[in-house]
C-alpha cells in the first residue's frame, strides 16, 4: 500500500463522513443551533483535510515528475 492508495482510502472516508452531514442539514434533522455548529464545524474541518491531502498529492506528483527527469538526463 503507496501513499496514493491510504489518501484514496481517507478520501473515500471524508466523502462519506460530508455526505451524512449533508444529509442531517438538508433533511432537518438539525435539534438546534448547537448541534448546526458542530456539524458545520465538522464539515469545514472534513474539507480542509481533503484540500491539504489533495494539495500534498499534487506536490508529490510533480516532485516525482522533476525527480524522473532528473534522473533521465
Amino acid at each position: 500500500m503507496d501513499e496514493v492508495d491510504v489518501a484514496q482510502y481517507i478520501f473515500t472516508l471524508l466523502r462519506e463522513r460530508r455526505s451524512l452531514i449533508r444529509e442531517v442539514l438538508e433533511n432537518n434533522g438539525v435539534k438546534g443551533m448547537e448541534q448546526y455548529r458542530e456539524l458545520m464545524g465538522e464539515l469545514n474541518g472534513l474539507n480542509l483535510i481533503h484540500q491539504e491531502l489533495s494539495d500534498m498529492l499534487e506536490k508529490l506528483s510533480l516532485l516525482r515528475k522533476k525527480s524522473f527527469w532528473t534522473h533521465c538526463m
